[in-house]
């Protein structure tokens, strides 16, 4: 290679492209584009993310116009002014002249493409939000990479042509299955083959820039398909050497071998690199598309397993989602792809774009039973409900798990890496519910109506289908038992459940001084246990004899007060304070609390909120030898504690009861866990268990003593100590896990969603338990996607005073129909004290005018009923004109700003050749 020539070509063509003003001219309409492409569509501001998944879509587009701008001229030009001998007469080889020009194309493209990333990111930062400067980046680097293999495509129509027009056109038409691949199914209807098409368009290649990750796969494509193309320039460029030979023969079949043969290599290198994608590097500031290291060690065990089945995932998605899922369609879609990206060949996705009603729709239905999912979408006080499609299959071999429906609330990761290690497991967990009372569980097949609870718990263990019931000693292998206020066990069910958490049975244990949110007959710690339906009727039939509770806390050596309610004087200002009162425990970093959490456990690490409703508390026995791990505490300068019946007095007689402020701080829940001997236990006051007399008989019906005298009493070690494992969860409330907190957490409620974190602490410590701690950490993880919060600071000065006026509007009204019904109720009290009229006459005269009077008030709430909503309607619309003012003038920023820096650079560049032309001019010659 000749790098002088190769250097010479590359500097002429640079500066001649920006030594014209046509040039400057192409660069203002480029970026002029892509902030039309980024900024004008409707789902930018609807989906209120800052990214540039807008511009991406139609960047292929705007590239078929720009490209061949820069490549038409690469060497049509040359060929229209001859000047193509002297670079072929030059001391360089064609390939230093085609790559001297292909890297010239690339450099006036990069120019061009730091033009729009800058005047693009300026919009953003200055007005809009602070995008994300990683994924903005890696995008950019996509763009990069198509562009250079669009101008290689490019540089082939230049070289078959000498006419400037010419080439613009076939480098548009050359390029275009480049772009129009990627959207397939516009113009192919079978979506088996619209999907096959489009994996070798420009964007379905370009996903992983997209999402903010720079991959070997990715680039692998573009940079292959530049390699065959300039190799085609070179072939174009020397036929002047082997088009008419002196013997006939043309070398044109050889070299057409030679270009296929490469483009076949180009293809499976392009595949190889797809399928073994991985080399990858997020490098999104929040990362992301990074799977949590739990994910990675589980998707290595799944590849290194030969013998593990593949696993297929058919993920079902509609082409438009609201804007409220926008996010976690995203991440959805972006979950999908790491998975597959780094299971090997393991793991493989077939993502369907599918509407509501097509074949598709039908098919999966019938296959799986994911049908839209009905969602009601909130616009400030007007509703909509909206079907789409958002759910997944997972299957290996026999194994099977349906994902119907992915909301905005759940964490997308989590709930795909469970399902594939559910259906690639060959064992599941047992977990069983003890019976308390509490109907938690649904019996039969239609679990409907159970508790979400268990239904979340179904997903990973085997639940069964009825609680156990303790009046007998628990019979079968539980791997966790889940007992739901244990002091409503009666005596023989207690010492059973002792029994089983002394055998080393890990059991989570919520045990609630006050259950707020459940029917009266649930009691409290230490309330009589009524009769079922009794509690409202005075407790009709006599109180139920409890067990005794205290003997539980002794085995696991805490003191729980059964007498006393928590309360905390904190409620951060993202939360329910609405309905909170001070006995709705915050646990979070703000509480006052050193550590709420436990940074050291795996149940309590990582968390950010939790809420817990009316509470008691727990504290380590003095003298216990068992390990006592707090998990989640209260601040210690801003709490104490209530009576539990004056509070439960309250809420039947709404007597007001006083709190106390101790300023200690107090534990909701502690990890208990350790071993102790017989001889611990018979300290701590617990007797052995008693021991089934059936047990000592032999098979054949003889006694034990039988056996016993075979072995001399010498030779039985009568020293030994028998230990028993003590794993146990104690958390001092059960509202914390009620319905509510579930559908908050699928809803994803932005007023209350630090709470939902309940869900993911129950979870928690099941798994703990369990001694299943692989999704421990995947269930903590978020993706936080940068919004326009700047454009929401603009615009939510309008939607306050919207809704202040609404209000406003609303209080005038209800005067109006209380001043209506007043005047109905006047009018009809003065027909009653009349007087001089019989009762039958009082009693006509009066339905009459309560006809009349019923009449008139209908007729004016129907008046009021009509101008209430034709006024929220034009205060909507007002609102509405302000917020698309605000984005309107966006938009007009976005036109505006983006041809500025190259003009600017086209100012100093006319003025700074002008200057040197005029260098050595008498002024006097000057025009």
């Amino acid at each position: 290679m000749n790098f002088n020539v190769m250097k010479s070509i590359f500097k002429r063509d640079f500066v001649s492209y920006f030594s014209n003003p046509t040039g400057y001219a192409f660069i203002c309409v480029f970026v002029v584009l892509s902030s039309l492409a980024t900024f004008w569509p409707p789902e930018f501001f609807s989906s209120n993310l800052a990214n540039l998944d807008q511009l991406s879509r139609w960047l292929p587009f705007i590239m078929l116009v720009f490209i061949p701008a820069i490549t038409m001229s690469i060497w049509a030009e040359e060929r229209r002014q001859g000047t193509d001998e002297l670079l072929l007469t030059s001391p360089a080889s064609d390939f230093d002249v085609v790559l001297g020009k292909y890297l010239a194309g690339v450099a006036i493209f990069t120019v061009s493409l730091l033009f729009s990333a800058f005047s693009i990111f300026l919009v953003f930062k200055w007005g809009l939000g602070d995008p994300d400067g990683g994924l903005f980046i890696s995008t950019y680097v996509g763009y990069w990479f198509i562009g250079l293999a669009m101008i290689a495509i490019g540089m082939v129509a230049s070289f078959l042509t000498q006419n400037l027009t010419v080439g613009f056109i076939l480098g548009t038409l050359f390029n275009m299955p480049l772009a129009l691949f990627g959207v397939a199914d516009w113009f192919i209807k079978d979506p088996a083959v619209a999907q096959t098409v489009r994996q070798w368009g420009a964007l379905e290649r370009f996903k992983d820039f997209e999402r903010g990750v720079i991959s070997f796969g990715g680039a692998t494509y573009f940079v292959m398909l530049a390699v065959v193309m300039i190799y085609i320039s070179m072939v174009l460029i020397g036929r002047r050497h082997w088009s008419s030979q002196e013997d006939g023969n043309s070398l044109i079949g050889h070299y057409a071998i030679r270009a296929i043969a490469l483009l076949a290599i180009a293809i499976g290198v392009t595949q190889l690199a797809n399928n073994r994608n991985f080399l990858r590097a997020d490098i999104s500031s929040a990362q992301l598309s990074s799977l949590s290291p739990d994910t990675i060690e589980l998707l290595k065990r799944i590849k290194n397993d030969s013998s593990a089945n593949t696993i297929h995932i058919d993920a079902y998605v509609s082409p438009q989602v609201p804007a409220e899922y926008t996010s976690t369609k995203l991440n959805f879609l972006t979950t999908l792809a790491e998975l597959e990206a780094l299971s090997g060949d393991k793991v493989q996705v077939n993502i369907h774009e599918i509407e509501n009603y097509g074949p598709e729709a039908v098919l999966a239905e019938q296959t799986y039973g994911i049908t839209p999912h009905d969602v009601v979408i909130t616009s400030g006080r007007e509703r909509s409900q909206e079907s789409f499609f958002l759910g997944a299959a997972v299957t290996s071999g026999l194994g099977k798990v349906v994902i119907p429906f992915i909301d905005k609330g759940i964490p997308v990761e989590y709930e795909l890496v469970r399902s594939i290690a559910t259906v690639t497991q060959e064992k599941t967990l047992k977990v069983g519910i003890v019976d308390t009372g509490i109907p938690f569980l649904n019996p039969g097949a239609d679990r409907q109506r159970e508790w979400p609870l268990i239904t979340e718990l179904r997903k990973q263990y085997d639940v069964d289908d009825r609680a156990i019931d303790l009046a007998q000693p628990l019979k079968g292998n539980y791997d966790v038992l889940l007992v739901i206020q244990p002091s409503m066990l009666g005596p023989e069910e207690m010492d059973h459940l002792v029994d089983a958490v002394r055998s080393g049975i890990p059991t989570a244990i919520l045990e609630d001084p006050h259950p707020h949110f459940f029917p009266q007959d649930i009691a409290g710690t230490a309330e009589p246990r009524q009769q079922p339906g009794m509690a409202m009727f005075g407790g009709g039939g006599g109180p139920i004899p409890k067990g005794d509770i205290e003997q539980l806390w002794r085995i696991l050596g805490v003191n729980v007060e059964p007498m006393e309610v928590v309360w905390q004087d904190y409620a951060p200002d993202q939360t329910v304070r609405a309905y909170a009162d001070p006995q709705w425990i915050f646990i979070d970093m703000g509480n006052g609390a050193q550590e709420p959490f436990n940074p050291e456990n795996i149940i309590s690490s990582g968390l950010n909120q939790l809420l817990l409703i009316y509470p008691g508390h727990i504290t380590k026995a003095e003298g216990s030898k068992l390990n006592f791990e707090q998990l989640a505490v209260t601040g210690s300068g801003n709490a104490g504690t209530v009576d539990a019946l004056a509070v439960r007095r309250q809420g039947q007689n709404s007597q007001v009861f006083s709190r106390q402020l101790t300023k200690n701080s107090y534990i909701m829940a502690a990890h208990i866990s350790g071993k102790l001997t017989d001889d611990d236990l018979e300290l701590a006051g617990i007797a052995a268990p008693k021991e089934d007399p059936k047990a000592d008989e032999s098979p054949d019906g003889e006694a034990a003593s039988a056996a016993v005298e075979d072995n001399p009493k010498d030779d039985i070690d009568t020293t030994e100590v028998k230990e028993r494992t003590i794993n146990s969860v104690v958390v001092t409330d059960i509202d914390w896990m009620i319905p509510d907190f579930f559908f908050i957490r699928q809803s994803g409620g932005a007023e209350i969603l630090p709470a939902t974190q309940n869900v993911t602490f129950i979870l928690n410590i099941i798994d703990a338990l369990a001694g299943d701690d692989r999704f421990i950490g995947i269930r903590k993880k978020t993706r936080e996607h940068r919004t326009l919060a700047k454009v929401d600071e603009a615009t939510q000065k309008y939607r306050d005073e919207s809704l202040k006026e609404q209000e406003d509007f609303v209080k005038e009204i209800q005067t109006e129909i209380e001043e209506a019904q007043k005047r109905f109720e006047e009018n009809v009290a003065a027909v009653e004290k009349m007087e001089g009229l019989s009762d039958i006459a009082r009693q006509q005269r009066l339905e009459a005018v309560r006809l009349r009077e019923q009449e008139r008030l209908e007729k004016q709430m129907q008046s009021i009923e009509s101008r209430r909503s034709r006024k929220i309607k034009q205060i909507s619309y007002a609102t509405e004109q302000e917020v698309r003012g605000v984005q309107d003038r966006y938009k007009l920023y976005a036109i505006l700003i983006p041809p500025i820096p190259p003009l600017l650079v086209a100012l100093y560049v006319f003025f700074r050749r002008r200057g040197a032309e005029q260098e050595g001019i008498a002024k006097t010659r000057l025009r």
